[in-house]
């Protein structure tokens, strides 16, 4: 009997984990415990456990800001928020073939999730660069510029949960102080662009520069990654003034207009 009390709980369980996943959408991408507990008629406390198993499993990522959770990439296993992504960002590809091809450099639409930098989106603009990075491939973030871009914008307490963790040393250039990342971090805020060279792969440099959604909330990452020797002082500010460009329009897309 205890047995299939047990499994019975699980199922149980699982449904209920289940149908929180389902209610989210791209209309309505983030919910706070309440909404959740009041569309499926369950207790704040059961949906709060079933949101924080969700959650370190990688399938739900709190917004810092608001408190509120929206879908995770974990959920790339289970063949489904992958899509919302890039239908989200459907009309950005056109901007990353231009840049692309423009620059014979791979261009790449970022998002941060968790510890990791995702690349949702990669042009390659006819380049026969070899890369080690594609679409639907993660990177720490410590070590990217695309993925420092992210996180130099988060909260303080993400920043610190991040850097307080060990991180890899990819190359002999990779930095992994916590106290030089968070100088390196406040420089990025300052400049807003991140560039990072031999951090990853030697030989190969990032550019890039955030984007922001229709709150104003730095959400992803406009990049071009190459070899090094393609990144001289001279062309790097050409590859800036044209990334900027490109994200102002692409945050337009998310609702997001400059004042």
């Amino acid at each position: 009997m205890t047995s299939l009390s047990n499994e019975k709980s699980i199922v149980h369980s699982v449904k209920n984990a289940m149908r929180i996943l389902r209610l989210f959408t791209p209309k309505q991408s983030e919910l706070g415990i309440t909404e959740i507990a009041e569309q499926l008629r369950l207790s704040k406390s059961s949906v709060h456990r079933y949101v924080q198993t969700l959650a370190r499993e990688g399938f739900l990522v709190r917004n810092d800001k608001t408190g509120e959770y929206r879908l995770g990439l974990s959920l790339l296993t289970l063949g489904g928020i992958a899509q919302t992504y890039k239908e989200i960002y459907a009309d950005a590809v056109p901007y990353l073939q231009r840049l692309a091809e423009r620059f014979r450099m791979p261009a790449h639409l970022c998002i941060m999730e968790n510890r990791h930098v995702f690349y949702l989106l990669r042009e390659m603009g006819g380049s026969s660069i070899k890369l080690v990075t594609k679409s639907g491939r993660y990177n720490d973030l410590h070590c990217t510029a695309e993925g420092l871009v992210i996180l130099a914008f988060k909260s303080a307490d993400t920043i610190g949960s991040i850097l307080n963790k060990p991180m890899t040393s990819y190359t002999a250039f990779t930095v992994t102080d916590p106290e030089q990342l968070e100088r390196q971090l406040s420089q990025i805020r300052s400049d807003r662009y991140a560039i990072t060279r031999d951090t990853y792969a030697v030989g190969y440099t990032s550019i890039a520069v955030p984007i922001q959604d229709d709150r104003g909330e730095v959400v992803s990452s406009l990049a071009l990654i190459g070899e090094t020797r393609q990144v001289d002082a001279e062309r790097e500010g050409i590859l800036l003034d044209e990334l900027r460009q490109n994200a102002k329009e692409i945050a337009k897309l998310l609702g997001y207009y400059e004042s």
